[in-house]
């Protein structure tokens, strides 16, 4: 049977309907209730259901029914035959004609499956349809065991942002206490303000105990604050955070960060991401995370726009470092260019200017002026250390014009460095090489200004042996600009001499074809080889050049003339995949077996001739190697290849490696692991998946969790918690770097980089040894000490480092998924920082189990169960634990 009134449906075995009373009364196994003005989900229930349609009432037995509120929740009353037990419905006019459900008795889950595998037990449940629900109190179910009890549920059902009160978070321990020697730790307490549908405010306080404190864990409360906009009309959005950290033995930090975009026009844009703290010691000394403890706090800004055809971008950024108060910053960089302008048909110009500044301040000094000495107040005598500041100023301004198929080059380009440090430098006599002197300059500075041009023929037997002809006037120091100033030359600008050189280029590809095998048709190999022939007159330099430039006429061999050869070489060894569709008409898939580049090599007969030495005269060699067989594979190898200055006749030929990085990517898809795969039955897309390019693996919590900007709000910590997403399979990631700095030679100054140098004179006291150690890598700076390139400054060696880092995510089974990432340092032998988290499926809920080490000590370690449909509803235990200073 079945009645419809309105929009209303009733349908059951049997119905009677009073239309005095207004009043049905269905009674059946199912008994179905359909009211789209009330409710988007059927009531249902089983056994009776009595209705009045004319004032929205009803009372029904054994109801059942949904409500959407971001998840699906379903909701059912008790199973009983009395009047006191049965559930009610009725329209509630104070709230709009909304529907209001009173259930006893009643269970609430949101899994869909016929037996849930959990649900909430609760005596008295209200419902307000499209606003709110609540329940009290309440017992949490997992299958028919009860596991938690709670005072009471409630789930917003309102569509939009609403404010309230945020959720603390907090783990059983805060409330139960495992060991006498946990710090107690709660975050979140605050709450959320909707100010409007474009604007809101976010407000919470962390706090950890300052009981039992430790000098690297005294305890600290931490306020944070959020706001977020978005003007639509104005094409305006951005968020402003800020947080105050302030530690119980008295230190503080204040952080900020404001992110801000606006569009003007189409072609007028201003982004700004700023972050900025007052104390990057707090900041690295209370961080849990490994990214945070090492990465720079960056700023930056750009306005871009355009004026006529040309395109106009005006910006800078900013990097401060956690644990020293050393800043780095670019500002301004300005840069200005336009497409190719046809001032007639047969002559084009294409001018391009740019200008930045570089800052280096507020980093330690190091060598035998890093301490600044002086009697203080009390007549003692006492020390300070010293502060670095630089400055590197680069300019260039280009204007090549095309007159028909000759091309005209022309280049303006402005280099100065100042460094405010007190430095040494071995003065040479510019007339005698045997002449030298040690002379302490309060500060140095060199200014490069230069002018180059190049005419450019047309190239010759294009396509086969690409033949570039070109004459250009170059510097005979074709090291240094053609006017020079420095402070060995008393601030006054000295030039040199130019000379003509003429140029001749080729470029053939010499290739072969061999046949291939398996899934290969043919492979193709390649080279490409580059070669130019230079030659240019002697030159001459006057003495105060030679002076500016600290050098010797006798040793100096850049004035000889030049007759050079350089060649420069790329390898590529490719296949030809065979087609397996017969009927398609693309081109076969090729991919790149093993390509290899060179840089160029360039040697002098004329240099040769004159040293009886050997005449190659380039200072440096590099050569990278790439591959398609592993997904992401890059390697790259650098060599010093000249003992000295490569522009004095006591430079010797010596190769020295001094750089390698390589890094690659590997999954179940990835070269062996196919084959194997194959091997053992288990299906393998047919695409040649071992050559596509593996995707990267969704952020993992701790991946949220080591998130570095912006560095303040609430938004930016909530990450940490955000319920991760995995894939099937598993993907490994490694990164190889080694640096090593080829050893000076020769009696010159020598200022250590190495902290454990500069802590030896310690090492009779372990403890203050450690303290040394930890200090000095917490304030120790990235950036060598700036000499300018002049010659006699003093030598500033680092030390070597080895190190590999390498990030893995994999499934153990369909439902448990982890990932791994940590650094190894070979020259310390031990692991730089750790990062695992387990992460296990449990169809309605998700567990995480998480552990981190960052590179200052501190480690962490987490384990929390959420819900899927309401991630605030979950079981944590965190413990966090500082590393003390003096350990």
């Amino acid at each position: 049977a079945g009645v419809q009134r309105d929009q209303t449906v009733l349908v059951g075995d049997s119905i009677i309907y009073s239309d005095s009373t207004k009043i049905m009364v269905a009674r059946g196994d199912t008994v179905i209730l359909r009211d789209p003005t009330r409710q988007a989900a059927d009531v249902i229930a089983r056994g009776r259901m009595a209705y009045n349609v004319a004032l929205h009432r009803g009372c029904v037995t054994n109801i059942s029914t949904s409500v959407e509120a971001g998840q699906q929740w379903f909701v059912e009353g008790a199973d009983a035959c009395f009047v006191s037990d049965t559930t009610h419905f009725a329209a509630d006019t104070t709230r709009g004609r909304e529907t209001a459900f009173y259930a006893r008795n009643a269970s609430i889950t949101s899994c869909d499956d016929s037996i849930p595998d959990y649900h909430f037990q609760a005596k008295e449940v209200k419902m307000i349809s499209k606003n709110i629900m609540v329940a009290r109190p309440a017992v949490l179910y997992i299958g028919e065991v009860p596991i938690m009890w709670l005072p009471f549920i409630f789930q917003d059902m309102r569509s939009g942002r609403r404010s309230g009160v945020l959720t603390p978070r907090f783990g059983l321990s805060e409330l139960l206490r495992n060991s006498p020697t946990y710090r107690r730790h709660v975050e979140n307490v605050g709450y959320y303000f909707a100010l409007s549908d474009y604007m809101d405010a976010e407000f919470a306080l962390d706090w950890r105990s300052g009981a039992r404190s430790s000098l690297g864990d005294p305890g600290w409360v931490r306020l944070n604050g959020e706001m977020q906009y978005r003007w639509l009309d104005r094409f305006v959005s951005g968020r402003v955070g800020a947080f105050r950290h302030s530690l119980n033995d008295g230190t503080t930090n204040t952080g900020l960060s404001w992110q801000h975009t606006q569009s003007f026009s189409d072609a007028t844009h201003l982004h700004m991401d700023i972050n900025y703290v007052t104390n990057t010691f707090v900041q690295r000394t209370t961080s849990f995370n490994p990214a945070t403890v090492l990465a720079a706090i960056t700023s930056n800004a750009s306005y871009d726009t355009k004026i006529g055809p040309a395109a106009f971008s005006i910006g800078g950024n900013r990097s401060q470092h956690p644990g020293r108060g050393e800043v780095n910053q670019t500002f301004p960089t300005l840069n200005v260019s336009t497409p190719t302008i046809g001032l007639t048909k047969w002559l084009d110009w294409t001018p391009a200017f740019d200008l930045s500044t570089h800052q280096d301040l507020n980093i330690d000094d190091a060598g035998e002026f890093a301490y600044q000495f002086f009697t203080n107040s009390s007549g003692a005598p006492d020390s300070v250390r010293r502060k670095r500041n630089s400055r590197n100023t680069i300019s260039n301004f280009n204007t090549p014009i095309r007159i028909g198929g000759f091309s005209w080059t022309n280049t303006f380009k402005l280099n100065s460095t100042e460094v405010d440090e007190p430095l040494t430098i071995v003065v040479f006599d510019p007339e005698d090489s045997a002449k030298k002197a040690s002379r302490v300059f309060a500060k140095s500075f060199f200014t490069d200004l230069d002018w180059q041009t190049n005419f450019a023929l047309p190239s010759l037997l294009h396509g086969s042996f690409n033949l570039a002809p070109s004459v250009s006037i170059d510097n005979v120091d074709g090291s240094h600009g053609y006017w020079v100033r420095s402070n060995l030359s008393g601030g006054q600008f000295v030039h040199q001499s130019k000379r003509a050189s003429l140029n001749l280029s080729a470029s053939p590809t010499l290739f072969a074809l061999f046949p291939g095998f398996g899934p290969v048709s043919r492979f193709r190999h390649s080279i490409t080889p580059v070669i130019q022939f230079s030659y240019a007159p002697s030159g001459n330099l006057s003495t105060e050049f030679l002076q500016a430039t600290n050098r010797s006429r006798q040793s100096f061999l850049g004035s000889l003339a030049r007759n050079q050869i350089t060649l420069g070489l790329s390898h590529v060894l490719e296949a030809k995949m065979k087609s397996t569709d017969t009927s398609s008409t693309a081109e076969p898939k090729k991919i790149k077996i093993l390509s290899m580049n060179f840089s160029s090599l360039a040697y002098d007969f004329e240099r040769a001739r004159k040293t009886h030495r050997s005449g190659f005269s380039t200072p440096n060699f590099t050569t990278d190697f790439r591959s398609d067989l592993i997904p992401g594979f890059s390697a790259n190898v650098g060599y010093s290849l000249y003992q000295g200055d490569i522009l004095s006749d006591t430079a010797r030929f010596k190769p020295f490696r001094e750089t390698i990085n390589a890094s690659f990517n590997v999954n179940a898809q990835s070269g062996i692991f196919g084959v194997l795969t194959r091997i053992f039955g288990k299906a393998v897309p047919e695409k040649n998946p071992e050559l596509d390019k593996t995707q990267q693996s969704p952020d993992d919590a701790l991946a949220r969790r080591a998130a570095t900007t912006p560095v303040a709000g609430v938004t930016q910590r909530d990450r940490q918690y955000t319920v991760p997403q995995t894939t099937q399979g598993w993907e490994a990631n490694f990164n190889f770097t080694s640096h090593h700095q080829r050893p000076p030679t020769g009696n010159g100054i020598i200022i250590e980089q190495d902290i454990t140098t500069q802590c030896a004179p310690l090492l009779a006291n372990p403890i203050v040894y450690q303290q040394c150690l930890q200090q000095a890598a917490l304030s120790a700076s990235n950036v060598v000490p700036v000499t300018n390139g002049i010659v006699g400054a003093p030598f500033v060696r680092t030390p070597p480092t080895d190190n590999i880092a390498s990030q893995m995510t994999f499934h153990l089974t369909p439902k448990w998924s982890g990932s791994w990432g940590t650094n190894y340092d070979f020259q310390a032998k031990k692991f730089g920082s750790q990062q695992v988290s387990l992460q296990r499926d449990l169809h309605d809920w998700r567990a995480i189990f998480a552990f981190t080490q960052a590179p200052n000590g501190n480690f962490a370690f987490s384990f929390f169960i959420s819900l899927k449909a309401e991630p605030d509803l979950k079981f944590n235990y965190d413990k966090q634990t500082y590393r003390p200073i003096s350990q």
